[in-house]
């Protein structure tokens, strides 16, 4: 399938890509009117899935035998002509090619229909959709593949070949390494372009326009993580941890926000974002486990809980831990050594930003009203005032929905009052 081409000039090379967008724009133009699609349902995991099969402009070819070995599932290769080796590759639902290395040369991908995944090592996958275009460095360990519930067609060809240039096959990429990837039903953009369009302009476009004064990209990404965890988002959460850690959420504040939650949802809920994060900072080489950041002891740990109570609410805190009628005092007890002591002490997030991710928790988890007002009192003794945590409600709004932003609206309302 990859054989290596002889060097071709660059002109030539500038004509060809410029055929290639042409064929690929009308393509796409005639796609949408002509596709058809086959639908067959299959399980995978526990899921059932629509098969889809794509019939786009493109030809699918033969069957591809010669590089079978190298493939997991069915692909067929339709060789499109040209001095680059130009080839329309198709691949079945879950079909992908082996990890492998391009030596001395550049490939090109252009996605022309279905969705499917190009996974380069130690990066994030991409999303392969038509009219997505992909170069692989030379020397880039990689593979690339269907969606596990789509059909998808790539062109490709090569280019910058110099003298020597092979191709190395290596293993294949696993069942449990593949199956970590959503299927294409999880990717919006794909069946739903005007929703996600509207939903996008409002989420980050109107309500990020809003929340700037109070929120820089930061705490308003630290905020969305927190959120996510309340509401139990896993998918979106997913998505949007690379976009924190671009917008310089470090490493140790992701694993802070996630370690922290466990105090506020419990680890039946809190465990599945833990695997996510692990793997997500994994795949950006980040060597875990990460540096400790715990300060306490078991014997230390319920008075430095204790410590860090007085600090979010006052002093009134210092002996809570003991109060409470007999059957139930060791809960107090648990929030001072556990909850407190346990998280709060931690570094990697000061006060400030803990009370700020427990407010985010409770607001999104809804149904704790009483434990929201009493983190909106915690918040305003270190100083997140109420501007701050309107911005932040609002912020979070596109992904908590309506009711529960009202509800934390008007606990905030009710502290205010009390004053």
């Amino acid at each position: 399938m990859e054989e290596c081409p002889t060097i071709i000039s660059n002109k030539t090379m500038r004509i060809l890509t410029t055929i290639v967008a042409l064929l690929l724009a009308v393509a796409n133009l005639q796609a949408q009117v002509n596709m058809k699609e086959n639908y067959s349902r299959y399980e995978v995991r526990g899921t059932w899935y629509e098969e889809r099969e794509f019939f786009s402009v493109w030809p699918k070819g033969e069957l591809n035998t010669a590089y079978a070995q190298y493939f997991i599932g069915n692909s067929y290769l339709a060789p499109l002509g040209g001095e680059n080796g130009l080839v329309n590759v198709t691949f079945e639902p879950r079909c992908r090619n082996n990890w492998h290395i391009h030596h001395k040369s550049v490939q090109v991908l252009v996605c022309v229909a279905g969705y499917g995944w190009y996974v380069e090592e130690g990066k994030e996958p991409v999303v392969l959709r038509p009219g997505v275009v992909v170069a692989i460095p030379a020397e880039a360990k990689h593979w690339h593949g269907a969606a596990k519930d789509s059909w998808m067609q790539h062109l490709t060809y090569m280019t910058k070949v110099e003298e020597g240039a092979s191709n190395e096959w290596l293993e294949p990429v696993s069942d449990a390494e593949y199956d970590k990837l959503p299927a294409s039903n999880t990717m919006l953009s794909r069946a739903d372009a005007e929703y996600m369009e509207r939903f996008e302009a409002f989420a980050f476009g109107e309500v990020v326009e809003q929340v700037k004064p109070q929120l820089d990209d930061h705490t308003r990404y630290i905020c969305y993580l927190a959120t996510l965890l309340g509401c139990q988002g896993i998918d979106e959460y997913r998505e949007l941890l690379p976009e924190a850690l671009d917008k310089g959420v470090t490493p140790v504040e992701v694993k802070e926000i996630v370690y922290q939650s466990t105090a506020y949802l419990g680890m039946g809920r809190v465990r599945p974002f833990l695997t996510v994060t692990n793997e997500v900072l994994a795949a950006r080489g980040i060597a875990l486990p990460l540096a400790s950041q715990q300060t306490t002891t078991m014997e230390t740990r319920r008075e430095a809980g204790t410590e860090s109570q007085v600090g979010c609410f006052g002093d009134s805190m210092r002996d809570f831990w003991k109060s409470g009628p007999e059957d139930s005092r060791h809960i107090n007890k648990w929030l001072a050594d556990n909850c407190f002591g346990d998280y709060y002490t931690r570094t990697g997030l000061d006060l400030k930003m803990r009370e700020l991710i427990t407010f985010c928790f409770l607001a999104a988890q809804g149904g704790c009203e009483p434990q929201l007002k009493g983190h909106i009192a915690g918040n305003y003794h270190v100083g997140n005032d109420k501007d701050m945590l309107i911005a932040v409600i609002s912020s979070n709004l596109p992904f908590i929905g309506y009711p529960r932003t009202l509800n934390a609206l008007s606990c905030i309302r009710s502290v205010e009052s009390d004053k």
